[in-house]
């Protein structure tokens, strides 16, 4: 004697699994464009930029001795002492690369003996200095506040 099969049997029927594929490949079609490797990269860039603008700041502050970070290029900026790139305390030199297809925009800005931030002309900045990184269209800006110096990195 077979089994009898009471009631209705469970599973997913076919229409309810083309859905669900088609709505995975809505949405992953949709982070697709909005995801994109240079974009992945320059978040971390313009984190090491705010890095080295602190690390400059506070070379400065402990050395007792006014150091600039300077754009060298659209990839390439250093620490330096307003001519040479500067060596730090750990023997490690102070110039620094951006990954490719990375670029960086802004002015030279230095830090005097106490950390401030200073302008070309040696006044502290009235203003925040803004330097921005380009990649694949996206844009993330690192800002330097007047008189306290704090770095801070937006999207």
């Amino acid at each position: 004697m077979s089994p009898k099969i009471i009631g209705r049997q469970r599973g997913f029927t076919l229409i309810e699994l083309v859905a669900v594929v088609v709505l995975l490949g809505i949405l992953s079609a949709g982070l697709a464009v909005r995801w994109s490797p240079a974009g992945a990269t320059l978040n971390p860039q313009a984190e090491e930029v705010a890095r080295a603008l602190r690390h400059a700041q506070s070379l400065a502050l402990s050395q007792g001795r006014r150091l600039q970070v300077a754009v060298l290029s659209a990839t390439r900026y250093a620490i330096t002492d307003g001519g040479a790139v500067i060596t730090d305390p750990q023997g490690v030199r102070q110039s620094f690369d951006l990954a490719p297809g990375v670029t960086l925009s802004g002015t030279d800005l230095d830090f005097d003996s106490l950390g401030r931030p200073l302008d070309s002309g040696g006044n502290l900045i009235a203003a925040p200095r803004n330097w921005v990184l380009s990649a694949g269209g996206n844009n993330a800006t690192v800002s330097v506040s007047p008189l306290s110096g704090w770095v801070m990195v937006t999207p």
